[in-house]
């Protein structure tokens, strides 16, 4: 009887040979889901693919960007307690103070005549121009146009300054 038991026993644990398709299609679907997740790992967006430097938080219009308007407002938010210029196709924009604009507080709804330059808010770290009648540059060509932030600690004064370029395509 012993050995009837052991025949039954191998006849039942007779190995499954694996089923290729299924293997083949767990072996594309793991391999799938190791490449999504490895491109999800790599990829470079943002603020680190625009590569700015520390002190410059964003910049508008964006590097490269196509199909800019002729009156199109650049601007350079900066962090706290810096100071800058911009110098659009290698004239360089003069620039006045908010606070010396304004000269004080405006009362609420009150509307503030700007000169046409660029200008700089202190309290937000803001720097801007948009081109206008009376303005060094009353509007951009079309074409592409090269900008250049210059931009410094506020304690440490313009000697200190570094630079930062992008251009922009006007349609």
């Amino acid at each position: 009887m012993a050995s009837d038991e052991s025949t039954d026993v191998s006849t039942t644990r007779r190995r499954r040979r694996p089923n290729r398709e299924l293997l083949f299609i767990s072996i594309a679907a793991g391999a799938g889901l190791f490449l999504v997740i490895a491109g999800f790992l790599s990829a470079t967006t943002g603020r680190d693919l625009l590569d700015y430097p520390d002190a410059i938080i964003d910049i508008s219009p964006a590097p490269n960007d196509r199909q800019v308007l002729s009156q199109t407002e650049i601007s350079v938010d900066l962090q706290d307690g810096y100071e800058a210029v911009l110098v659009l196709d290698d004239i360089e924009i003069p620039t006045s103070r908010l606070e010396d604009v304004a000269g004080g507080l405006p009362e609420p709804g009150q509307q503030i005549d700007l000169p046409p330059t660029a200008i700089y808010d202190q309290g937000n770290s803001l720097i801007r121009f948009e081109p206008r009648d009376g303005a060094v540059i009353e509007s951009y060509s079309v074409g592409r146009h090269q900008v250049t932030v210059i931009f410094w600690k506020i304690e440490d004064g313009r000697n200190t300054a570094r630079s930062y370029s992008w251009s922009f395509e006007v349609l």
